[in-house]
């Protein structure tokens, strides 16, 4: 019996460590996301800009644009 119980609380404390390493994986994959993702509307905002610049260059140098 005290066996058991022993092996109960050994499996219990390990669910309880895998389950708060796991919210830490996620809270890091989170901020992963987050950091992506302004990483890419910035990088979407540049190419808009550098888009226009070169529709901008062309129409000053009288060039067709291809």
């Amino acid at each position: 019996m005290q066996a058991s119980l022993e092996a109960e609380a050994r499996g219990k404390a390990d669910f309880v460590r895998t389950k708060k390493k796991l919210e830490q994986d996620i809270n890091e994959l989170e901020v992963a996301l987050d950091t992506a993702n302004r990483g890419r509307a910035e990088a979407d905002k540049n190419v808009k800009k550098l888009q226009q610049q070169i529709v901008e260059i062309h129409q000053v140098g009288g060039l067709a644009l291809w």
